[in-house]
């Protein structure tokens, strides 16, 4: 990973940054109903984001808590981002928001429906992309990654969205929580970033066509071209310049103002190639809570128990397999985390990553 940069507008490295989560909008809501939230899946998600912060909980003093602040066995602060998904697609996409001008009453009042919803998280503090960033022809022109700096510095948890802004070309757009997440992992370099979705990872094909294959791990070159390692069931080799080629077709609901799949694909490649490896996982399920807490070691089955098996067998981080050794001259503990992750399914999700 590259040494950190110094944050735009600013005159110190970012604060220590663990990870980045995306949680998609069509994973924490039903995005083809308007307005309708999936409580349960962000409920887990919420849980499993202060319980992988700390082997204590939130805040604890075990291990780094989810928010700025670390405790002493270090390891940073999280940052999450949050699509809008039914909340925010179905106005933007009817007012035309993502395309201005804020001079066309209509574009106006979609713009204004659109903000209208909350930032939601754990310890949390919202912050409105629509006060801190500035896109122009819907490239960010203005990052607000310092402003993010200075909550996690003062031990926060940062939470941020897919919002409208303010366009310097186009009078107004779209700012996808994608394109959010791979701005503030340019600037806070985190160890890893996690986008959360209502599928199991990226695949070959839309996932509810028969044959459908689930991507297990992309590799991405130092000038943007990538190839596919590693397919569900066997099979590698495709290669591809973006997330449309290759053999690989994704699709966009027609709602969708921040284009879908393939964005968050493309987004993902541009993360990696700083040398932060990024993780798909499906929101709600035991893969995605195992994405979060262990990073990219779980794609190869290093620590994969359940959350919290290291801290039940002897008080170590939860499921990061370290300090659960130590409790007890027999090495039951050992045994009890080894056992744990040999039961465990092997992880189900996609993998990008920079190619050494």
């Amino acid at each position: 990973m590259q040494p950190p940069q110094l944050i735009p507008g600013g005159d110190a490295p970012p604060p220590a940054v663990r990870r980045i989560v995306k949680l998609g909008g069509a994973a924490v809501t039903h995005k083809a109903l308007l307005e309708t939230l999936q409580a349960d899946v962000l409920r887990r998600v919420c849980t499993s984001l202060a319980a992988s912060g700390s082997g204590a909980g939130v805040g604890g003093g075990g291990g780094a808590g989810v928010g700025g602040a670390s405790g002493a066995g270090g390891g940073g602060g999280t940052v999450v981002v949050h699509g809008a998904g039914s909340f925010g697609h179905h106005p933007a996409s009817e007012y035309g928001v993502a395309r201005g001008p804020l001079s066309d009453p209509r574009v106006r009042r979609g713009f204004a429906l659109t903000r209208r919803g909350g930032a939601a998280g754990a310890p949390a503090v919202g912050v409105s992309p629509l006060a801190i960033y500035t896109t122009r022809n819907r490239e960010v022109s203005r990052s607000g990654a310092a402003a993010v700096a200075d909550c996690l510095a003062s031990g926060l948890l940062p939470v941020l969205h897919g919002d409208a802004v303010l366009d310097e070309q186009l009078g107004c757009t779209i700012l996808s929580g994608d394109t959010l997440v791979r701005d503030l992992a340019e600037a806070l370099r985190p160890q890893f970033v996690v986008f959360l979705t209502n599928v199991p990872g990226v695949f070959d094909r839309p996932p509810e066509e028969p044959g459908a294959r689930l991507l297990r791990r992309i590799l991405v070159r130092r000038d943007g071209s990538w190839r596919v390692a590693q397919v569900e069931g066997g099979g590698d080799g495709v290669a591809g310049d973006g997330p449309v080629e290759g053999g690989i077709r994704m699709t966009v609901d027609a709602h969708d103002v921040t284009g879908g799949i393939a964005l968050k694909v493309e987004e993902a490649a541009r993360v990696a190639r700083l040398g932060v490896p990024v993780l798909i996982a499906q929101a709600g399920s035991d893969d995605g809570d195992a994405a979060c807490r262990l990073g990219p070691k779980v794609a190869d089955g290093r620590g994969r128990g359940g959350a919290g098996a290291g801290a039940a067998a002897g008080g170590g981080q939860a499921g990061d397999g370290q300090g659960a050794g130590d409790a007890g001259p027999d090495g039951q503990a050992a045994a009890v985390e080894t056992s744990a992750a040999a039961a465990a399914p092997p992880w189900r999700g996609t993998l990008v990553m920079l190619e050494e």
